[in-house]
């Protein structure tokens, strides 16, 4: 097997990887508004799974150059406000609507910036 094949299936799984987790925190969140427990850990299954994607890009991404790693930098501290949303449903509060929507607008502007 040569190492684009290889190469291929790393993306495809970390793409997967992502996929899933977003619709854990979308089905997550759309349930813990509507006051159903157990959805808090759905939308802490699809959190873990996005912070292990962010470690897998960043430990896959060879010799990154200085705007990658800040990209990679900001998308690892993004995650991490996932976590932090995480704990406030756990919590009772409801910063977890803004962590969310932060998350969402910040991710939106990375996304289309040049």
């Amino acid at each position: 097997m040569n190492q684009s094949t290889t190469d291929n299936r790393k993306n495809k799984f970390i793409q997967y990887l992502y996929v899933t987790g977003i619709l854990l925190i979308i089905t997550g969140s759309f349930g813990h508004f509507f006051d159903l427990p157990l959805f808090k850990f759905v939308f802490g299954a699809g959190t873990l799974l996005l912070i292990i994607k962010q470690l897998l890009e960043m430990f896959n991404t060879v010799n990154p150059d200085f705007r990658q790693k800040r990209l990679l930098r900001m998308n690892m501290m993004l995650t991490f406000m996932l976590a932090l949303a995480t704990y406030s449903m756990f919590d009772g509060s409801t910063l977890w609507i803004a962590v969310i929507l932060i998350y969402a607008l910040t991710t939106l502007f990375i996304s289309f910036r040049t």
